[in-house]
């Protein structure tokens, strides 16, 4: 049976639908869309507004304010302890004979604000049963300088050659190279001053000059200010990086240091250095790194006049010079294997006659590291020196034999070493 039409139905359904009965957009979603415009509009005005500044790289809520969340306000906060134990069959003993915590480093570095950062560490250390402590680094540095300068004061190891940077612990072999404990310190040459270092602008090749100047009262390891001098001392080092491709690089560098040996004397003091160093690594899995340092050592003596003779007198200049090279290879995720030959030798030596004497220290070791993290490693070496002094009359050659084992662990985030 057919459904009977209705007019009144029909009516209904078609004011339902007029436009005027349709609901307009929501007109909240459209202010959401004006408002985002706007913000964006006024993000790309602070960003113009701090364009030239480097201490940030947000937009800022005032032209005149930075924006706390891009400053790296976290300290990183390490201590770091470096256990050696010595052993030799010689009479008379040749090393300390013992086991005993060479150093303890407490650090603290991280960035000051969007401009400056800061570093600080000291270091307690043994010498014959006696621990010193004493700041080895207190310095503040501004990173960001224009024209890719960097400029750094306080008190600070001396940017030289290869390992005067490198703490004892975070060297890849237990005992400092002969040359430089010889010319530099068992440690390392620190001093208090200023540094600049300026990454020079071309791009085949990354080189960096540093220049520095420290007051020059103390070389080498120093538990006091040091000896009184009428001049600074200073130094520079170019350092030169190269990559070769396919995970090799390369750094190579010259060093040059004048300093002053003491206050009452115009005796002058040159050390020039060469540094190599080439690494190669295949994920974590294969390294190899191999390194070399050499160094020569020229002190000039004052000129004495005698007024009576009319005479005046120069002492020749006082040469050493020496050098090292080290090989490791990482054969294993764990463990590796290291060569080094050190050569030593003082070109000032005389023998009876006052003529000038043969004399060299040659050394070879052969040491193996077990490295368990970036946090821990134990490393054992062998040693063997062979000793010639023809200004002596007997004794002359000297066979020296040693032994050490080293474990080094580190609590915190310790900072990383430039390549």
């Amino acid at each position: 049976m057919a459904q009977e039409y209705n007019p009144e139905i029909k009516n209904q359904i078609a004011q339902a639908i007029t436009p005027n009965s349709i609901k307009p957009a929501n007109p909240k979603k459209e202010d959401w869309e004006k408002e985002l415009e706007e913000e964006l509009e006024d993000q790309d005005s602070k960003k113009k507004a701090s364009q030239d500044s480097r201490g940030t790289n947000s937009p800022v809520q005032l032209n005149n304010q930075l924006n706390r969340s891009a400053q790296n306000l976290m300290m990183d906060v390490s201590v770091a302890v470096d256990i050696v134990g010595e052993y030799d069959k010689n009479k008379p003993k040749t090393t300390s004979n013992k086991l005993d915590v060479r150093t303890a480093e407490f650090g603290f570095s991280g960035s000051v604000d969007q401009w400056l950062k800061g570093n600080f560490l000291a270091a307690a250390h043994s010498e014959n049963g006696e621990y010193f402590f004493e700041v080895h680094e207190a310095w503040v540095q501004l990173p960001f300088l224009p024209y890719n300068v960097s400029l750094k004061a306080g008190t600070m190891f001396l940017d030289i050659g290869r390992i005067n940077r490198i703490h004892a612990h975070d060297r890849p072999f237990t005992k400092t190279p002969i040359v430089h404990e010889k010319l530099i310190g068992w440690e390392s040459a620190f001093d208090t001053g200023a540094e600049m270092s300026i990454l020079l602008p071309w791009s085949f090749i990354t080189q960096e000059l540093v220049i520095g100047s420290t007051n020059g009262k103390k070389w080498g390891h120093a538990h006091s200010e040091g000896v009184k001098k009428n001049n600074p001392l200073f130094y520079t080092h170019l350092k030169n990086f190269y990559y070769f491709g396919n995970n090799i690089g390369s750094q190579f560098g010259f060093s040059g240091v004048r300093y002053e040996t003491d206050q009452n004397n115009k005796n002058e003091r040159y050390l020039y250095g060469s540094d190599f160093t080439v690494r190669w690594n295949r994920s974590n899995l294969r390294e190899f790194i191999f390194m070399a340092e050499y160094w020569l050592s020229v002190e000039k003596f004052a000129t004495t006049i005698d007024y009576l003779k009319l005479t005046s007198t120069t002492p020749a200049d006082s040469k050493q010079w020496g050098y090292y090279a080290f090989l490791d290879y990482k054969f294993h995720q764990l463990w590796s294997i290291g060569y080094r030959y050190d050569f030593f030798t003082d070109k000032n030596s005389k023998n009876e006659q006052g003529l000038e004497a043969l004399n060299f220290i040659e050394a070879n070791s052969l040491q193996l590291t077990l490295k368990t993290s970036e946090f821990a490693y134990f490393r054992g070496s062998l040693e063997r020196r062979f000793i010639r002094d023809d200004s002596k009359s007997e004794n002359t050659d000297v066979v020296d034999q040693r032994i050490y084992v080293q474990t080094v662990f580190i609590l915190g985030s310790h900072p990383a070493h430039a390549y």
